[in-house]
């Protein structure tokens, strides 16, 4: 029964809960692991498929990159490119593979390509590879007007066992 004239507030008070798991999760390798990933604030998608006597993974990164629209430079979001990863295998089995071996060499379709092997950066049991081609960028931080330069795009990633 209510007195008419008074009021009762009720207040929720939220009680935490924690729920705990066999085993503390492990950060997902965006590079190896298909599917859709939100990491480090970024949205990242991989699939990978058989190639040769490996797995090759292909990733791509949610960003905004420069883009020909009615032919003229610009930035656009989108699925852009990241890099490909071939999963661990022995390194004879790669053999003279050039992205398997540090050097340089100019692949059948006339694009030149580096491989480091080996490097503090790769660690001892990978190797990465880069391509040389041109890229669009500002002519100014946050301009919109671009140009064209030649420079050294990061394309891959070998893992040996």
């Amino acid at each position: 029964m209510t007195t008419p004239g008074r009021t009762v507030t009720v207040t929720a008070t939220p009680t935490r809960t924690t729920s705990t798991s066999a085993a503390p999760s492990v950060p997902v390798d965006v590079y190896t692991t298909p599917g859709h990933h939100a990491v480090n604030g970024r949205e990242w998608f991989t699939r990978c498929e058989p190639y040769s006597q490996t797995t090759r993974c292909r990733t791509d990164i949610w960003a905004h990159q420069v883009k020909l629209v009615d032919n003229k430079p610009q930035w656009v979001g989108g699925w852009a490119f990241n890099n490909l990863t071939y999963l661990p295998m022995d390194r004879a089995t790669w053999g003279g593979n050039p992205l398997a071996n540090t050097g340089a060499w100019t692949s059948p379709d006339g694009r030149r390509w580096s491989t480091e092997c080996g490097t503090a950066t790769t660690g001892r049991n990978a190797c990465r590879s880069f391509i040389w081609t041109k890229v669009w960028e500002p002519v100014s931080k946050g301009s919109a007007t671009f140009h064209q330069v030649d420079q050294w795009v990061f394309n891959n990633l070998v893992r040996f066992k």
